[in-house]
């Protein structure tokens, strides 16, 4: 027999995934283009907050900037999952709930090469492809043979493109743009502590996997996903 209480008793709250605040601050050129793809079938699937930001060149931000960015990121519906080209933001620096970090790097050589053939001529080698991207690269810069870009020292070939990654780890704090021990360790401790998983593209099976261990709510099935034609 049931009571009142049975009968007009509210619905019982949605449990939201834990954690339901994730960010993926993806790194360049380290296939992060293929992983949004996914996201957008998966976000559709498993109804998560999916939103991907169309800011692909400003990484580091003033103070305002953070502040302003963290507080929209926070005001996001949940369960979310952010995704933009950014370095590591403190959230708890500001007194936020800090979201948990993903992120997939590569081997920096390997990122370097596709970036350098990427600035030149995109995703394809195309004329049309090359001539919208970059319209006012001169050709004697377009087609500088990377092996004269290394062994003469150009700027966009020196050793501080190689330190390209470290930054998206240490943060927004000035000295994580000059190589060195203090960035590095910085980045050391933020990933150990805010990052669930910092993945290598070049075990991206792997690394999916471990994503629909870590974060079933979010990437159950991308395996199969990824494989499906």
């Amino acid at each position: 027999q049931s009571t009142y209480m049975d009968d007009h008793r509210l619905p019982a709250p949605k449990v939201l995934p834990f954690p339901s605040q994730v960010i993926y601050n993806r790194v360049g050129k380290c296939g992060s283009r293929t992983v949004v793809l996914l996201l957008r079938i998966l976000a559709e699937r498993h109804q998560f907050n999916l939103v991907s930001s169309d800011i692909h060149n400003k990484t580091r931000l003033t103070k305002h900037e953070q502040v302003e960015l963290m507080k929209n990121i926070s005001t996001m519906p949940q369960p979310f999952l952010y995704t933009r080209h950014v370095h590591f933001l403190n959230f708890s620096r500001f007194r936020m709930e800090q979201p948990v970090y993903i992120n997939i790097i590569r081997d920096p050589i390997n990122r370097f090469l596709s970036n350098y053939f990427f600035r030149r001529f995109g995703d394809w080698r195309g004329e049309q492809n090359h001539l919208v991207r970059t319209p006012r690269m001169k050709d004697d810069e377009r087609y500088l043979d990377i092996n004269v870009c290394i062994l003469e020292n150009f700027p966009e070939c020196s050793n501080p493109r190689l330190f390209y990654i470290v930054p998206y780890f240490c943060g927004q704090h000035p000295q994580c743009r000059e190589p060195g021990a203090w960035a590095l360790e910085r980045a050391k401790q933020n990933v150990m502590e805010n990052f669930l998983l910092v993945g290598i593209l070049e075990e991206l099976e792997d690394v999916l996997l471990l994503l629909e261990r870590l974060l079933p709510h979010y990437f159950s099935d991308v395996l199969t996903i990824y494989h499906s034609p």
